[in-house]
């Protein structure tokens, strides 16, 4: 785990081959021009933070690398193999990229245990029996092992983002994309989340990760992006960008989230 005052891990070995690369991104809903000209480089391993106001095109652009937008210009490759619209650009994303939502989206019909392996057996086609042996470790992981017989409605919010994580894990992504993951939880709550993601990014897995949470920035993070108006603006390591933004914009936006927080 960092310490809070290491501003960055520049030449770190850790950061090696390029795990997500985006060029010239550009999208518009309608006549709105959401994402401009966004280029973007992510080492394997490399923990991104990406901040800004609402609207400022942050969920969208991690949507984009998962493909659950479209965009009109520029290109996005995962792991050197550029997407397109065909099924090996789907495999491909299916094969390394895991999402993390806001609102779990857990099916509520199935248990915990059956929410983790339906997407192995389904997807990788993977046995039940090694499924539910590989779901069962995750959630001691998260830990929440002993929920693994109940249902979604029958546990907190905190509860359902950790089966969430590990439900995304056992799809066994080498990138995790996580869009807000503690926005819809309770203040108590947001801790267990937090404990769970940071535990991750020690262990090596590339994350994305939309958030307003700077103890996550703080501990983790190599980069930190502040988006506004669609555009990056300032990028840099996270000491460099919440305490000595070059932008009066982005220290603006900062002084309010961590006076929020305090």
């Amino acid at each position: 785990m960092k310490n809070n005052n290491i501003e960055n891990k520049a030449g770190d070995d850790k950061l090696s081959h390029t795990a997500i690369k985006i060029d010239g991104l550009n999208k518009w809903f309608d006549e709105f021009h959401v994402l401009k000209d966004i280029s973007l480089s992510v080492s394997e391993k490399e923990i991104i933070v990406v901040c800004g106001p609402s609207g400022s095109g942050k969920s969208t652009l991690i949507r984009c690398v998962n493909h659950l937008e479209t965009y009109q210009e520029g290109s996005i490759s995962i792991f050197g193999e550029k997407l397109g619209k065909g099924k090996k650009s789907a495999d491909t994303i299916r094969d390394n990229i895991g999402m993390l939502f806001q609102n779990f989206n857990l099916f509520p019909h199935l248990t915990i245990l059956e929410n983790c392996t339906l997407g192995p057996i389904q997807l990788r086609k993977i046995p039940e029996t090694r499924a539910n042996e590989q779901a069962t470790a995750l959630l001691e992981r998260v830990g929440i092992a002993d929920l693994a017989a109940k249902y979604p409605g029958q546990i907190s919010g905190g509860q359902k983002q950790r089966v969430a994580i590990a439900r995304t894990l056992a799809m066994e992504p080498r990138v995790m994309l996580l869009d807000e993951p503690t926005s819809a939880l309770d203040p108590e709550m947001i801790k267990e989340v937090l404990d769970v993601m940071i535990d991750l990014a020690t262990q090596g897995m590339t994350m994305i990760c939309v958030t307003h949470e700077m103890q996550f920035a703080y501990q983790v993070a190599d980069r930190v992006i502040f988006m506004a108006e669609g555009e990056i603006v300032e990028e840099g390591p996270p000491g460099q960008v919440i305490q000595h933004p070059k932008w009066d914009r982005t220290a603006q936006f900062f002084q309010h989230v961590l006076s929020h927080k305090s």
